[in-house]
């Protein structure tokens, strides 16, 4: 998926790691093992503790002595029921486990699917309008630069019109990994909506976002994109704007800026780069 690598807000995760992953089959009876072994020698320290002080020594010979048999059944016994008391509990526990690790993976998936766009795998648009406001937020708080970054595929009617939608999702899907190979690590990759991409660039003032955009250009225009009976290339036109971090903008503006800068590219020719 495109947008996995891309900071996704992933819900809670449960505790993991090795220790967790035993089932609950095992260490229930083994917890119960050890509570088994522990039992008579429970039993033999609350009795020696009652015993006279002046003569525990010799009580504690003469018990182990006279009622070891008694203390080895205790161990025997109390060790078995523990046991199939803890594979019973577990049992229960580890098939509660199970479907909670299912349930975990279904709210994990959905919520993915809540902020990606299905086709491409980039976030959607409402996720990018959130990232927007927090990142320039952030920005504006410690007076750092923020780059947005809006591409456009070129002339894509025509693809849809003359080699039909399958092969035109193809392309949306294929620029998307493109677009995604070319950014840095930590900016964000949306599909603003139909043909249409955004990269927000946390961090990114003006000339390193140029440069990014320009890698993507290129990239996308070096491509083949081709199946069974199709092949074209393609070009996109892109158009960057640039907060600084010093004053304040509005995240609307901040958009209709690089969108601005877009169909200046588009109208100067086309698969070009407007900051």
């Amino acid at each position: 998926m495109a947008g996995e690598r891309r900071h996704t807000p992933a819900p809670p995760q449960g505790i993991d790691g090795p220790w967790w992953k035993i089932p609950h089959t095992v260490i229930y009876p083994l917890i119960g093992l050890g509570l088994g072994m522990l039992t008579p020698v429970g039993a033999f320290l609350l009795r020696f503790l009652q015993a006279d002080p002046v003569l525990k020594m010799l009580w504690a010979t003469s018990e182990l002595s006279y009622n070891a048999v008694f203390y080895i059944y205790m161990l025997i016994g109390s060790t078995i029921t523990f046991i199939l008391f803890g594979y019973v509990v577990g049992l229960t526990s580890e098939s509660q486990r199970i479907h909670n690790h299912s349930l975990r993976e279904r709210v994990e998936d959905l919520h993915i699917r809540s902020v990606t766009d299905g086709l491409t795998g980039a976030y959607s648009h409402a996720y990018l309008q959130e990232s927007i406001a927090l990142e320039l937020e952030n920005s504006i708080r410690h007076a750092l630069p923020l780059s947005v970054v809006m591409i456009d595929l070129d002339d894509f009617k025509k693809i849809n019109d003359t080699q039909g939608h399958l092969f035109g999702d193809r392309v949306l899907k294929e620029i998307t990994e493109t677009v995604n190979m070319s950014i840095r690590d930590g900016d964000i990759l949306g599909r603003y909506g139909g043909e249409e991409f955004m990269v927000v660039m946390p961090g990114a003032a003006a000339e390193v976002a140029r440069t990014v955009a320009e890698r993507i250009r290129k990239s996308i225009a070096r491509a083949m994109i081709s199946d069974d009976k199709h092949g074209v290339r393609v070009t996109v036109s892109v158009g960057v704007a640039t907060f600084e971090g010093r004053g304040k903008v509005d995240a609307l503006r901040l958009v209709d800026d690089a969108d601005k800068k877009l169909y200046e590219a588009k109208n100067s020719g086309k698969n070009k780069v407007v900051t």
